[in-house]
């Protein structure tokens, strides 16, 4: 490939504009010099010309300070030096309190920040009294953020609008449990201005906890509204929550009769206190607004989609209840599509008995290509490219082609998806695919097709797919130590049924939540293939928060494949057999090195193994953290010794640097109970959360 770039110089004639007057940082080191500087220059704005008066001077100078101030550096000096043309530089001490102002009139074509940043101001200790109906640690955790093990300055950085905002969230966390009289202050802030240590002293006065004692509704009678649930809400706490639910509800009940405009406003009367609670009388007044009906469902901006393929997913008809919820899911169903970059949404007109729905569409570019980069600790770098086309035919449909080479690999995908293909969630896709890969003993080769439906589940975050797969699966330079009665070359045909779940609170970088899934291939001759097996595999993970800076990962994974239909397993294919090791499997070993040896020392391919990954993380900046682990696997290559007969242990450290596409990880796995041949340890490199 070829880059080519295009220089446009200066039009004769044309004089350069005149240099703008020059800032410097200096005294917070290299990076935070040029940060600050940029900051400036940026902020500032107009305001530097060729030169730069007192009142630009001052106000980056009191931009500086309000910059350190926000990190805990609450008594910050400057020291301006300003050179002004045709004189000697002249330096002033910068009054953070403006009672002192530089001197007037003044013009400077370049100005020096002197900056020394003083003691960091940082929580270390707060005491809270008062406080029942909250845990301690969640309040203290707001209060004095937990940080990481170096950095934790910038984190509990102490600032009187820092603290101001901790007691107000404090108090919200209690409104939200239905304390609304509650009161959150500092008795006393003690700070120490040699070491910058401040402790706080916290005083909590709950009140009594407010309850839903009755709720009745005024106004929209006629509306033939159904508000059924007051007894759902009533005995509830009255929480700012509870009240965004019950508007909603009244909300849904409306518009479902066609009354867009409706408003609903809440009134509570809080009785007497007794025993801690104080029941609230709750009138929902409504104002119903007019009834409105649909007129005609209009699209716009769909220059190359079908408005078939668009009204399919708008499911009112004219003289339906204008119901703002049901059009809303509508414009969700058609940005689903996954072709259009915006979907909006409107009323013509704007008022009146009947209005058109009308979807203003923006079409995503039709062709887009990307380029793939990627590093792993076996395969080492990789790079592809990825072709994605949109909106095929008009009718929503896409392709997407995927071609990547590495060291030890060369792999090609084709993917042709059609939304909604039975129903309004069942997706429908058929797959081309090729991979040729080096594995430790055999050289990997597949070819073949999948047709897939996919759907999310009612119940649950829960997609399941099920499909039909044909491939011909080879392998060549077999050193198995079963390569004597290894057949080179299975075709198979299967079934395939999969279901996932994912629940983290993000995939990249997971702190919480959990992830599980479930895969079943059925291959039979009767579906056209040489060869009957069940490959079955499950796993999950789970992450949690330990302390406000550490983190528990655990993983397990299960696989096992039978034969049930066939007398033997000689046609069960080397590619399904189990390979176990590598970055995402047991760390100490390489991809496939953890897998059965045989008599002869060579490798053998298991027919089950389970692997359970243990992981603690410690971050020590915001974007570094350390961790420490412990893999264990079993595997067997017969199932009568299932599910294993062999077990393999590695511990080991590592270093993560968080960014955009996931953890960079740095891991050293040291074997615990190696066999011949195997080696002691491993360091891997590679990119991405390993289970």
């Amino acid at each position: 490939m070829v880059l080519c770039a295009v220089m446009i110089g200066e039009v004769s004639g044309k004089t350069k504009p005149p240099p703008k007057a020059e800032l410097h940082v200096s005294g917070l080191g290299l990076v935070k010099n040029r940060d600050q500087r940029l900051s400036l220059e940026r902020l500032l704005g107009d305001q530097r010309g060729e030169t730069l008066d007192g009142n630009a001077i001052e106000d980056a100078a009191f931009l500086l300070c309000s910059a350190l101030e926000a990190e805990g550096f609450l008594k910050p000096s400057v020291e301006i030096e300003v050179v002004s043309p045709n004189s000697t530089p002249r330096h002033f001490t910068f009054d953070t309190t403006l009672a002192t102002p530089m001197p007037r009139p003044l013009s400077a074509t370049k100005v020096t920040f002197k900056v020394a940043a003083g003691t960091r101001f940082v929580v270390t200790e707060v005491r809270i009294v008062g406080l029942t109906a909250l845990p301690l640690e969640t309040a203290r955790g707001y209060l004095m953020p937990g940080g990481a093990l170096f950095g934790t300055g910038a984190v509990r950085a102490y600032t009187p609008g820092r603290l101001r905002h901790a007691l107000d969230t404090v108090r919200e966390e209690l409104r939200q449990r239905g304390y609304e009289e509650a009161q959150v202050r500092t008795t006393e802030v003690k700070v120490d201005d040699h070491t910058g240590k401040v402790s706080l002293d916290v005083q909590v006065v709950e009140g009594p906890r407010w309850e839903v004692s009755a709720l009745r509704f005024a106004g929209g009678e006629t509306a033939g509204a159904n508000l059924d649930f007051a007894a759902q809400i009533e005995h509830r706490p009255w929480t700012p929550l509870g009240q965004q639910d019950l508007r909603e509800r009244v909300r849904r009940a409306f518009y479902e009769r066609g009354f867009p405009e409706m408003n609903v406003a809440l009134s509570a009367k809080a009785g007497a206190e007794s025993a801690g609670v104080k029941p609230v009388e709750v009138v929902a007044i409504i104002v119903p607004g007019p009834r409105v009906r649909v007129g005609r469902v209009r699209f716009e901006g769909n220059e190359h989609t079908k408005e078939n393929v668009l009204s399919r997913r708008v499911r009112v008809k004219p003289d339906d209840p204008y119901d703002p919820i049901l059009l809303e899911k509508a414009r969700y169903r058609l940005a689903r599509l996954g072709v259009f970059t915006a979907v909006d949404l409107h009323p013509e007109p704007a008022e009146g008995e009947v209005r058109d729905p009308v979807f203003v569409l923006e079409e995503a570019r039709r062709v887009e290509a990307n380029l793939l980069l990627g590093y792993g600790s076996y395969e080492q770098a990789r790079a592809g490219v990825e072709l994605r086309q949109l909106n095929l035919f008009g009718r929503a449909h896409q392709s997407r082609l995927e071609l990547v080479q590495s060291m030890k690999s060369s792999r090609g995908e084709y993917v042709y998806t059609v939304p909604e293909i039975f129903g309004e969630a069942i997706d429908g896709s058929t797959r081309l695919f090729g991979l040729q890969r080096q594995e430790q003993s055999f050289l990997r080769q597949e070819f073949g097709v999948t047709l897939a439906l996919k759907r999310p589940l009612p119940w649950g975050k829960i997609d399941a797919t099920t499909g039909y797969t044909f491939q011909a699966l080879r392998n060549k330079n077999n050193e198995l130590s079963t390569s004597t009665v290894d057949n080179s070359d299975v075709t198979v045909a299967s079934l395939d049924f999969g279901l996932t779940s994912d629940q983290r609170d993000n995939p990249l970088r997971p702190r919480r939540g959990f992830r599980w899934f479930a895969q079943l291939e059925a291959a039979s001759r009767s579906l056209g293939g040489e060869t009957d097996y069940q490959r079955l595999e499950t796993g999950a993970a789970f992450h949690t928060s330990w302390g406000g800076s550490r983190w528990i990962h655990a993983g397990i994974s299960h696989g096992v494949i039978t034969t049930q239909g066939a007398d033997n397993d000689r046609l069960l294919p080397v590619n399904k057999r189990f390979f176990p090791g590598g970055d995402s499997s047991i760390r100490g070993y390489q991809s496939g090195e953890a897998a059965p040896r045989g008599a002869d020392g060579r490798f053998l391919g298991a027919k089950s193994y389970a692997l359970v990954n243990l992981e603690l993380e410690q971050a020590l900046t915001p974007n570094w953290s350390a961790v420490i682990f412990g893999d264990a696997l079993g595997t067997a290559t017969a199932l009568a010794s299932y599910p294993f007969d062999e077990r393999l242990y590695s511990v080991g450290l590592g270093i993560r640097y968080q960014t955009l596409i996931g953890p960079v990880r740095l891991e050293y796995g040291h074997n615990l109970n190696p066999r011949v041949n195997d080696p002691s340890g491993t360091l891997h490199f590679s990119v991405g959360f390993p289970f």
